[in-house]
């Protein structure tokens, strides 16, 4: 509308707002991705399990190669200074094996909502752990030690089968869908 006075420039009314857009139902979470995500965390409690039982049972072992390296060096350190650096070292690799569990969580959780950049990330890490694992294999060890890397390996390449599926790979489409 306009003003009635010719000396005041007309004012105009804004237009109404838009109506709002109904949001899109929730697309529903295929079989394969929870399978995938059952996948991704038993794999996660392989690790953390393996982890702990090297920490509990490797020490000795640790501080066994750490002298056998140092005398074939012919370099000598104190026993309690070996302690130190086996102590160091464990934990060192507890501060790395917590922070690459927490993104290992974060990127599963992320998958399981839908999201293609956490799916691509897993597959590439999967992918990756697959290699060292073959890798690994090669060099041979006990028998438990290589059924645990078979089983991870196992356990790897069905989550990332079934994150690739056709019911899954409808579902990162529709889930990464403008709303």
């Amino acid at each position: 509308m306009t003003s009635s006075d010719p000396q005041q420039p007309p004012r105009y009314e804004p237009m109404p707002a838009a109506p709002p857009v109904p949001e899109a139902p929730p697309v529903p979470r295929p079989k394969s991705v929870d399978t995938a995500f059952s996948l991704w965390m038993a794999n996660a409690g392989l690790n953390v399990l393996g982890f702990v039982v090297s920490i509990i049972f490797g020490r000795d072992a640790m501080r066994a190669a750490a002298r056998t390296s140092l005398e074939q060096s012919h370099q000598s350190l104190a026993a309690e200074n070996i302690d130190k650096v086996v102590s160091a070292a464990l934990i060192l690799s507890g501060v790395f094996t917590v922070i690459f569990f927490g993104l290992y969580l974060l990127f599963a959780f992320k998958m399981r909502a839908g999201r293609n950049w956490a799916r691509i990330t897993l597959t590439v890490l999967g992918g990756i752990g697959i290699v060292m694992s073959l890798v690994s294999l090669r060099g041979g060890g006990a028998g438990i030690v290589v059924v645990l890397t078979i089983v991870q390996v196992l356990l790897i390449g069905g989550a990332i089968v079934f994150m690739f599926v056709r019911d899954s790979a409808g579902y990162f489409t529709a889930s990464n869908r403008p709303r």
